[in-house]
């Protein structure tokens, strides 16, 4: 009796313990488990309006941030007054005139239940389960990995929160499903339904959680909270927002709404991780630094900002980390950062022990321009340091010299109090331009400097410069699909972090790459061998012998390739010993073939001497534009090996693994990759791809 009773008493103390493992095991199951692609859909919401003069805000967002920052919503307001429409990304899928939409008369007490359905190209909107719109579109969205929901927010973007709701929101759902209309007059809050909904937010635990476990739980922003089972929304700043975080390869970008747009990146390596810090705000008003993690350089995890700019700051600017020169006592690792105040940008620092929690520094380290040989105004951005014999730093950071090009130079001893010192001397027609980083590589200085829109290579005898134009390979990164280079020593060498813009999709961080400096004392960016834990699977490859429907030039692979997760195809390739005529005429040769979604078709052909050309491509072969030549100086044999990245809209071209092209196609990739071939031979033995 005695035992039965215990054995009770434990389950009930332990019963809501182990609830809480239950559903904090499914809401890791929502992280991990892939997003079904969402056509047909039905969103649901019971919604209390605060007033009816409110325009534009909405009590349920589908948002995809990755594609064009598409959306579906249920809006109020935003179109005509007082009257509930389906929301939309630039009102693509929102009907022009809804004169004819009921005007709507709830008042603050009144519950109203608002579906909209879409199914195909129709959608259908019903208030209180009464029919209340029906219209037809020119495309439906579908909504794929990468979306997430908003509850009380209309978007939440590249501009910002825009749309918030003033009211509450009893319960809000999402069906995979076009329901008819008997089935949306059944639904009723807090009620199971058939078919069950893809994801359900009730609020009656407290909480902002998807009880479906299709998304994770949600995060309340701004005043909002959660009372009397319901989501209780000002209007004002007050939404949730329900993000998945997956784990990205092969090209990075945040999706964290709070995060937004990024730009300039820097790592640093610790203890077997990878620490990615990113240059980050809303519609490029950069407004603080964001972080991910990665176990092995190529897998990241995202864990939003760690550092945000002070009150006041116009926008933050970008910086790199390193370790405090007394780390075996302090075990500190710093971060600057730049802040514009005013008219002014200086210097600032933020500490941390474990690179994830960052504390500000006070104003005592602050770092200033010396007008001795800056412009008191002028740039001032981005401390990158090297170890300074005798102890201590050196440091490099983009400044405005006095009348002339170059870079900001100076020191410290203990890692946040610097001091500046005259600025090296740029000769040979060296440049101005931002400081990406210096390196040693063996006994010169390499310094890779942002100008004209690209990176360049120069070079130094010693750190204090002067510095002076590569010999070879002087433009390391062409200008347009990429920029802002950085240095990132590891064991065992140097790697090389850049960031990749899209013409569509905003900007990514680019795969590692690694510097290889040649006997002749030549920088290139090189395949980085950590990069191999990108091919996931291998894909069987077959070589069409017949060319692609109206397209002769062009010999397609099979299969069509899934660009979303990003593909790898690499194979050797003859190079010409002699140089070409123009393509398609002439003596051979020979290069690839990425066929855009649109029908757009971008080709990469390989030259003597390993000189490649990209740009679009006519079907028959002719009319090619070169978009870019790329000349690395450097040694090619009869063939080469090349390696071909393709995701989303980027991609990236190597040659015997050396970088050749970082470029940006005018539409996303349709997964079909050819050969051109102007003769038979003109690839060394098989082609081979991973997913």
């Amino acid at each position: 009796m005695i035992f039965r009773l215990l054995l009770v008493w434990l389950v009930l103390a332990f019963a809501p313990a182990l609830h809480g493992e239950d559903v904090a095991a499914k809401d890791r199951a929502a992280q991990e488990a892939p997003l079904p692609t969402i056509g047909d859909k039905t969103l649901v919401a019971w919604v209390q309006l605060a007033n009816r003069t409110q325009r534009g805000g909405a009590a349920v967002t589908l948002f995809d941030a990755h594609r064009n920052e598409c959306f579906d919503a249920v809006v109020f307001g935003e179109k005509a007054p007082g009257k509930w429409m389906a929301g939309s990304d630039f009102f693509h899928r929102t009907e022009g005139d809804q004169s004819r939409y009921p005007s709507e008369t709830a008042g603050p007490e009144e519950l109203v239940q608002v579906a909209i359905v879409y199914r195909g190209r129709q959608i259908e909107l019903y208030r209180n389960g009464a029919p209340y719109a029906s219209y037809q579109v020119e495309r439906p969205q579908p909504f794929a990995e990468g979306s997430f929901v908003l509850l009380g927010l209309r978007y939440l973007g590249a501009m910002g929160p825009i749309g918030p709701l003033a009211g509450a929101i009893e319960e809000a759902r999402i069906y995979g499903v076009a329901l008819d209309a008997r089935a949306i007059a059944a639904l009723a809050p807090n009620r199971p339904s058939e078919p069950r909904p893809l994801a359900q937010w009730t609020f009656e635990d407290g909480t902002a959680r998807d009880s479906m476990g299709t998304f994770p739980p949600g995060k309340l922003v701004g005043g909002a909270r959660i009372a009397g089972g319901k989501l209780h929304l000002d209007g004002v700043d007050d939404y949730v927002v329900c993000r998945r975080t997956r784990i990205q390869t092969m090209f990075y970008q945040p999706t964290d709404p709070e995060t937004g747009a990024i730009w300039d990146t820097w790592l640093y390596l610790d203890n077997g991780t990878y620490y990615l810090y990113l240059l980050s705000g809303p519609g490029g008003r950069w407004h603080g630094v964001a972080l991910a993690t990665s176990p092995d350089g190529v897998h990241w995890k995202e864990h939003g900002l760690v550092v945000r700019k002070a009150d006041g700051v116009t926008w933050l600017g970008t910086g790199s980390t390193w370790r405090s020169p007394q780390f075996d006592e302090d075990k500190k690792f710093f971060m600057n950062f730049s802040e514009w105040r005013g008219p002014r940008q200086t210097i600032f620092f933020a500490e941390s022990k474990d690179l994830v929690h960052w504390t500000r520094l006070g104003p005592e380290c602050e770092f200033k321009q010396d007008p001795r040989w800056y412009e008191p105004n002028g740039r001032w951005d981005c401390i990158y340091t090297i170890a300074r014999p005798g102890g201590g730093l050196f440091g490099y950071w983009t400044a405005d010299p006095k009348g002339r090009p170059g870079v900001g130079f100076g020191q410290s001893l203990d890692g946040v109090r610097w001091e500046a010192l005259e600025p090296p001397q740029f000769v040979d027609k060296a440049p101005h331009g931002e400081a990406g980083a210096v390196e040693r590589f063996g006994d010169r200085c390499y310094l890779m400097l942002g100008a004209g829109g690209g990176m360049v290579t120069l070079v130094a005898d010693q750190p204090q410069g002067p510095f002076r134009p590569a010999k070879k390979n002087y433009q390391l990164l062409h200008p347009g699909p990429t920029y802002f280079s950085r240095f990132f020593p590891v064991p065992g060498g140097v790697l090389v972090n850049h960031h990749s813009i899209s013409r569509q999709s905003g900007v990514y961080f680019a795969p590692l790459k690694r510097a290889v400096v040649d006997r002749e004392g030549t920088l290139r960016l090189a395949w980085w061998e950590g990069n191999e834990k990108l091919k996931h699977r291998a894909i069987p490859v077959t070589l069409r012998q017949a060319p692609l429907p109206g397209a002769p030039a062009v010999f397609p692979l099979d299969p069509t390739f899934d660009v979303g997760q990003g593909v790898i195809v690499e194979g050797s390739i003859k190079v010409p010993e002699s140089r070409p005529g123009p393509p398609g005429k002439g003596p051979a040769q020979s290069g690839l073939c990425v066929v855009c979604a649109g029908g757009q078709r971008i080709a990469i052909f390989v030259g003597p001497r390993g000189v490649t050309q990209i740009g679009p491509l006519a079907g028959d072969g002719s009319g090619f534009t070169v978009e870019q030549r790329v000349d690395r100086e450097m040694p090619v044999g009869t063939s080469a090996r090349f390696r071909l990245l393709v995701k989303h809209s980027l991609l990236e071209f190597y040659l015997d693994d050396v970088l050749m092209h970082c470029y940006s196609l005018p539409d996303a990739a349709s997964g079909r990759i050819g050969l051109l071939r102007s003769a038979q031979d003109a690839f060394v033995g098989e082609v081979r791809a991973w997913q």
